[in-house]
């Protein structure tokens, strides 16, 4: 039986030796979906010595803890695909969810041609990843991301990094991730839990970027060593 949207809420957590980071992020993440889904976050501990990406769910069932090895080590580069981007009713939209398996589909079906990650595209724009959060740099130097308007999921990676990129001088602008945008950035950087923080070199067979990688140092320096 299919599981709709408000059946569950989840984040997922880098963990190494038991340490999971930025887990203060994770969970002010889960509170927030969770209410937007209308499910109420129970209190609970964290099992010791978890180590993978670590799912935390709430469901009917309470809070729900899995673990799977990581899909990769982090990439310094990677290439990727597009596919549509999943939607959902707009309360649902940009939420971690219970209706998840379009975007497992997705995966997939990138890692079987050979790609590292999927780009998500609705009405021509890039409003999300699979897995990842992207997010360009343009040829004045601004930093550009999707705005949650467009259905992009929440990204702790984000949330960690952004301080750091702007005391590195960079303006971050909202707005939409066009084809010419990202065809004539300079960097475009992939952000996320299981993937780091990579430079996107190749989308759908064209290359991307100018081969610099300032703001992706910028990125790594802000997740810190200890978390790779």
């Amino acid at each position: 039986m299919m599981e709709g949207p408000k059946s569950a809420v989840f984040t997922t957590v880098r963990a190494r030796d038991g340490h999971l980071f930025h887990l203060d992020y994770h969970l002010d993440r889960l509170s927030r979906h969770a209410e937007k889904l209308g499910i109420e976050i129970p209190d609970f501990d964290i099992p010791e010595g978890l180590d993978g990406l670590v799912r935390i769910q709430v469901d009917s069932n309470g809070a729900q803890f899995s673990t799977k090895p990581f899909y990769q080590e982090i990439h310094m580069e990677a290439e990727g695909v597009t596919a549509p981007a999943p939607r959902w009713t707009r309360k649902i939209s940009g939420t971690k969810h219970g209706d998840w398996d379009a975007y497992r589909k997705i995966t997939t079906d990138a890692f079987s041609k050979g790609a590292d990650v999927a780009l998500l595209v609705h009405e021509h724009c890039i409003v999300d990843g699979d897995r990842v959060m992207p997010i360009v740099l343009d040829e004045d130097g601004v930093v550009w991301i999707s705005g949650s308007e467009f259905g992009g999921v929440d990204s702790v990676t984000y949330d960690v990094v952004k301080p750091h990129i702007e005391k590195s001088g960079f303006v971050i602008s909202e707005g939409r991730l066009n084809e010419r945008l990202v065809a004539r950035a300079k960097e475009v950087v992939l952000l996320g839990t299981g993937m780091g923080a990579a430079r996107l070199t190749v989308l759908d067979d064209v290359d991307i970027g100018d081969g610099s990688s300032f703001l992706q140092q910028v990125c790594i320096e802000a997740l810190g060593e200890d978390w790779r």
